[in-house]
């Protein structure tokens, strides 16, 4: 495994010498001392006890380096051995001036307990340092195990947005981190999210100490990748003044496209839920929420609202001459004719049900709504179906059209109402017409208003 703690270890692991490097040379500097003692004095047993001595605190040296138990062993051989020669006559401190037998041997101990506890403090000091290193280096294995296995790019920067280090992950970003620290603040960011990232940026200067922010950023190759960026501020330990931020990032490119993907397909769900199916044209439910929104608009604006209604003549007996699927392929045909007619963004042409259909107008008077009907009815004769159940040989279709201006005390329901009334009218009087809410056709009664020729000739069916 990559940055595995044993791998990180082997590589970091000093040898011995480097690990007691300080004691090795105190110990050769208390053995030069006693070396040089050596040769500059005459030869005489004060000097080969010096010798002495100066091997025994070097090796009391050397033991404090180890473990406790063998420093504390050492300095009592030393004791012993100092003791040893004290009592036999020998040693530096028999050739002092003394006014009593005794005063040698007391000042040899003395200075063997000095040498010790002088070893014992450096030791300490030195212990306390090894301790220090040690948890440096525990940390600092940490941190490379961290950073070197994780998935998130671990990136630090100073408060100008200039990056000081990169962990490995940034090459999962398309980076390698020695390249990434060459690069701007924030050039890295599509221009699209730059804004939204420099404003939270700020937000962290003025006071944030933390913020989460998506965008997309720039790989070396050019393209872009989407990425989630945990921004945190790092104080500085001594003064506690924000010294920079710390950024975690993370390639969120996957669950950016899973995302997609979903809204994708919530949206076609979404879609074929207010859909019909077999026009593709809005189906009841969208038809009922749309005229529901208009409704309360126009209400607030002020401006009339028309609804056409319009019916297949004589569909039944179109489905028992030629069939169902001929039947649903009249039903398409006539959706395309009304959507050839109905143009306006704001507009809605719908499935009502069965062989009715249904057309939104906003912001449309009586007139317009009447104009809009007679367009359709035109549209679909031109298409010249073949309907022989029908008086004109032909499908055609009936329209009703009402118009009203939404109040308060009023309900869509009234303008529904209204035109299947004229719907029905329009059928009443002979089919293939548009009639009005207000019971006002604006053709005479008699004669259909987009009669065929030989219907206004007189021939029915």
């Amino acid at each position: 495994m990559r940055g595995s703690a044993s791998s990180i270890h082997s590589r970091r692991k000093a040898p011995w010498l480097r690990k007691h490097g300080d004691g090795v040379r105190l110990a050769t500097c208390f053995l030069s001392i006693a070396l040089a003692a050596e040769f500059l004095s005459p030869v005489s047993d004060a000097n080969l006890i010096w010798l002495a001595n100066g091997v025994l605190l070097s090796f009391v040296l050397l033991a404090s380096r180890c473990r406790w138990p063998a420093y504390v062993a050492t300095g009592f051989a030393a004791l012993i051995a100092g003791s040893w020669c004290a009592i036999r006559g020998l040693g530096a401190f028999v050739h002092l001036p003394s006014h009593t037998p005794a005063e040698p041997s007391i000042g040899l101990q003395v200075f063997l307990g000095l040498g010790v506890l002088l070893l014992y403090s450096v030791s300490a000091v030195i212990k306390r340092k090894q301790d220090s290193i040690r948890q440096l280096e525990q940390i600092a294995l940490l941190h490379a195990l961290i950073s070197e296995n994780s998935r998130d790019a671990i990136i630090l920067t100073d408060l100008s947005g200039q990056r000081t280090y990169s962990s490995s992950a940034a090459e999962g970003l398309g980076w390698k981190p020695e390249d990434l620290l060459t690069e701007g603040g924030l050039e890295m960011v599509h221009p699209e999210d730059r804004p939204s990232a420099q404003a939270i940026v700020s937000e962290l200067k003025s006071g944030r100490e933390e913020a989460m922010i998506e965008c997309r950023i720039r790989k070396s190759t050019g393209e872009y990748v989407w990425v989630e960026a945990s921004l945190r501020v790092v104080h500085d330990m001594e003064t506690g003044i924000p010294s920079g931020f710390l950024n975690i990032v993370r390639d969120v490119s996957q669950r950016k496209l899973a995302e997609q993907r979903l809204q994708e397909a919530y949206n076609a769900v979404e879609a074929m839920a207010v859909t019909d199916e077999l026009t593709g044209l809005s189906n009841r439910r969208r038809f009922d929420q749309y005229l529901a929104n208009e409704w309360r608009r126009s209400m607030r604006d002020h401006q009339p609202l028309s609804l056409l209604m319009l019916d297949v003549d004589k569909f039944k007996a179109y489905n028992d001459t030629y069939g169902h699927q001929r039947g649903d392929s009249c039903l398409k045909q006539v959706a395309e004719a009304c959507m050839d007619v109905v143009s306006r963004p704001g507009d809605l042409v719908a499935r009502f049900g069965g062989e009715e259909f249904v057309v939104v107008l906003p912001n449309t008077e009586d007139e317009g709504a009447l104009s809009v009907a007679e367009d359709i009815c035109a549209a679909l004769r031109s298409r010249r179906l073949p309907h022989s159940g029908n008086t004109s040989g032909i499908v055609t279709i009936s329209a009703g059209c009402a118009t009203l201006v939404p109040r308060f005390g009023k309900h869509a329901a009234e303008l529904i109402e209204m035109a299947d009334k004229a719907l029905y009218r329009a059928k009443h009087n002979g089919r293939n017409r548009v009639c009005t809410g207000n019971f006002i056709d604006k053709r005479s009664e008699e004669t259909p208003i987009f009669a065929l020729p030989e219907v206004a000739a007189g021939k029915t069916a």
